[in-house]
């Protein structure tokens, strides 16, 4: 059985008879034919029996995934892609979901997320097409992107089309459709429908409105105006943090003061997107990665601002603990009390300066765009064997060549070409005083496994799909947005 594990897949090993004794494992590699990498050791002082049960989950694709500018659910990055193959029974999987939506209204149950009203205009065929409007509301960011391609010159698109590998017939108008019809209506959408309409008749399905079905199906609430970052998000803090109870108890007392709209830019600064994930899908690791050693240097520390990687939802804080401690400000045996009546002002204040002024995004090694040379790398966040869709690209045209500056109000000034993929960059503050000195860390290789449930909690599950990840491509991905120009961003990626 471990011979024919791949990465990506899950191996569970049950030790003796107690359910209490079993270990769950990602395979993340392999090394020659006996040798399996997996995402997390064997602790060596643990005494076990010997393994009476094991098990092999292979991973598959996911149907759906979290779409964050509606906060519902929509197709997974397969959609568009049915002969697949390593995922030959996708056509399939998305049939039978047709299927289960229609003996889901026979049998007056609710599945266990919620789909957007465009998906049941389709279901219902209400809606056949779609156009770039249609997007408004639904992916604004994708929205404004399309719109600027538009109006691109004639040599940009040409450049542009010979990244995406289009045909050289390709126009702008054309290649602006197909990236609307494949976010709004995949091939994906027309295999539903076909289980659908397989087990309900059309003079059923003309007798409901896609609202009225959507209400029955899915469990529409209304969203609240708050957001609890504990429940949200698995919140890892790492080794040196954990370590130092104080410091933690300052971080959630200044993280849970934060009213709606700061809790939606910090939401931004950390993930790169100001609406919050699924409750439980996603991690937030928090790291203490800055070093200093001399007395001047915990003073300087004392000065930093909070960095983030918005590819894997971290979050890196400068020690302000230990900086406190080494340069004297706070006696190392002075009461908890004292402690947090000086972390937690602290801390309020540089978070609010990172969450507030940050201008964009920049790539890792803190250079420019023009001195990158592997954008045209394998894609960091795809999954195990999943397609590797072209980078998307993101500009903003700087007055004044600045390392960083705030976001810009006119939103003419930026061309925005990202893909519904791609959605994760590499946070900065908007002071470059505030990152001299400061060592650039390495992030630990995070393995992301996300298990999308189609159905949850005790009322039966019909589908599970398994995403994992690979920690080996984890890397951090980014685009700096101060650029001259476009022509500059295109000749690179040329």
């Amino acid at each position: 059985v471990l011979a024919n594990a791949s990465p990506g897949d899950r191996i569970n090993l049950r030790f003796g008879d107690s359910e209490a004794q079993e270990l769950s494992r990602v395979v993340t590699g392999k090394l020659g034919a006996s040798t399996l990498l997996v995402d997390k050791p064997f602790e060596e002082d643990e005494q076990r029996g010997a393994v009476t049960r094991m098990e092999l989950h292979r991973a598959c694709a996911p149907l759906f995934q979290f779409h964050r500018g509606t906060n519902q659910v929509w197709f997974g990055p397969y959609s568009t892609q049915l002969e697949h193959a390593k995922h030959p029974d996708l056509r399939d999987r998305y049939r039978r979901f047709g299927s289960i939506l229609a003996l889901a209204l026979a049998n007056h149950c609710k599945l266990g997320f919620t789909l957007p009203d465009y998906f049941f205009q389709f279901l219902l065929r209400r809606k056949d097409s779609c156009s770039l409007e249609d997007l408004r509301g639904f992916d604004d960011l994708l929205y404004t992107s399309l719109r600027k391609c538009l109006r691109m010159k004639q040599s940009q698109f040409e450049a542009l089309r010979e990244v995406e590998g289009l045909p050289p017939t390709a126009t702008r108008e054309l290649y602006v459709q197909q990236q609307v019809e494949a976010t709004l209506c995949p091939p994906a959408m027309a295999e539903v429908i076909t289980g659908f309409e397989s087990c309900v008749g059309r003079a059923v399905a003309n007798s409901v409105t896609p609202a009225e079905l959507r209400q029955i199906l899915c469990p529409v609430a209304v969203t609240k105006d708050s957001i609890n970052i504990r429940e949200v998000f698995d919140v890892i803090f790492e080794e040196e943090m954990a370590e130092c109870p104080v410091f933690i108890e300052a971080f959630w007392l200044v993280i849970d003061k934060l009213n709606f709209e700061d809790k939606k830019r910090f939401l931004m600064f950390v993930t790169g997107l100001d609406t919050p994930p699924e409750p439980g899908t996603e991690q937030l690791r928090v790291q203490l990665p800055f070093s200093a050693f001399s007395q001047d240097e915990h003073l300087a520390m004392l000065d930093m601002l909070p960095q983030a990687h918005t590819c894997t939802n971290t979050l890196e804080l400068p020690n302000y603990y230990e900086a406190l401690k080494e340069s004297g400000k706070v006696p190392e045996d002075a009461s908890k009390a004292k402690w947090l009546a000086a972390l937690q002002p602290l801390l309020k204040e540089k978070l609010s300066i990172a969450i507030m002024e940050t201008g964009g995004y920049e790539l890792d090694g803190g250079g420019l765009l023009e001195q990158s040379q592997s954008l045209g790398s394998e894609h960091p966040h795809s999954p195990p064997g999943q397609p590797q869709p072209n980078p998307g690209l993101r500009v903003a045209a700087a007055a004044n060549g600045a390392s960083t500056a705030p976001a810009a109000e006119n939103a003419a000034e930026e061309l925005d070409l990202r893909k519904p993929w791609v959605q994760q960059n590499y946070h900065r503050p908007n002071r470059a005083e505030d990152r001299q000195g400061a060592a650039q860390p390495q992030p630990t290789p995070v393995l992301l496994d996300r298990i999308h449930q189609q159905n949850s909690g005790e009322r039966g599950q019909f589908d599970r799909d398994l995403v994992i990840q690979d920690s080996t491509k984890m890397e951090k991905h980014g685009v700096n947005e101060l650029l001259d120009d476009l022509d500059t961003l295109l000749t690179t990626l040329g």
